[in-house]
Order: structure tokens, then sequence, then C-alpha cells
């Protein structure tokens, strides 16, 4: 019978261009954790006053919580310092954060790319010939 579930011990390691001899080990998410991240960025509350900032305010806060689930459950291996040679942990938000924005955007790139179900989905074949 075919295998249905992720294989959480299947990794893909990414040396980063933006942080030279810096790397990450990334795992896919579950189904389940997919759907949660799904869920929480469609959580994103338009409640503010258009012009007054609010929603923009809203929209970065919920898309950093996003970011801080998805380092924190895909981000299995790095090497990954602070200023005083400290290991970031990202399962702490405060690692998210802390580091620069380049190697943040990279990394974030690199899970997206292991995450993209849709586009899998979407091309594949049924044989069914339409």
């Amino acid at each position: 019978m075919p295998k249905a579930v992720v294989n959480t011990q299947e990794t893909l390691r990414f040396d980063l261009k933006s942080c030279p001899g810096g790397y990450v080990v990334l795992r896919r998410l579950t189904y389940g954790q997919y759907l949660q991240r799904r869920e929480m960025a469609a959580k994103m509350q338009f409640s503010g006053k258009p012009g007054s900032g609010d929603v923009q305010g809203e929209l970065a806060a919920a898309n950093r919580k996003v970011v801080e689930f998805e380092f924190a459950n895909c981000i299995v291996e790095h090497n990954l310092e602070d200023n005083d040679g400290n290991i970031l942990d990202f399962r702490q938000a405060w690692s998210v954060q802390a580091i620069d924005p380049r190697i943040g955007e990279e990394i974030g790139s690199h899970i997206d790319e292991m995450n993209q179900y849709e586009a899998e989905v979407g091309n594949s074949s049924n044989g069914s010939g339409a």
C-alpha cells in the first residue's frame, strides 16, 4: 500500500547564499501543520479604519506569526548563531525576529518551495487525457 503520511525524517539541506558558511536543514510540514498555517494566515482581521494603519499592523502581526510557526516546525538543524556565538533557537520567536532580513527571506523562500502543494497537485497527471 502507498504511504500517505509525511516522512518527518526526510529533510533537505540548503546552503545559504545570504550567509556564507551558513546552512539550514528543513523538513516539510505535515498536512495538519499546513492547514494550521493556512488557518493562521486566514485569521488576519480587517477591523481597522481605512488609512489608519490598523489593518496593516494586523496583517504584519499575522504574517509574523505564520513565519514564526514555519521556522519552528520546518527548521530541524542549522549552524546560525547570534553575536555571542550561541546557536539560534527558531522554536523561540525572538530568534526569528533577530536574524538578518536577507537570511530570513532566503530561509522563508526555501520553506515555501518545500511546502507548495497546490502547484504539485495542479500539475499532476491522472492519465485521463483531458
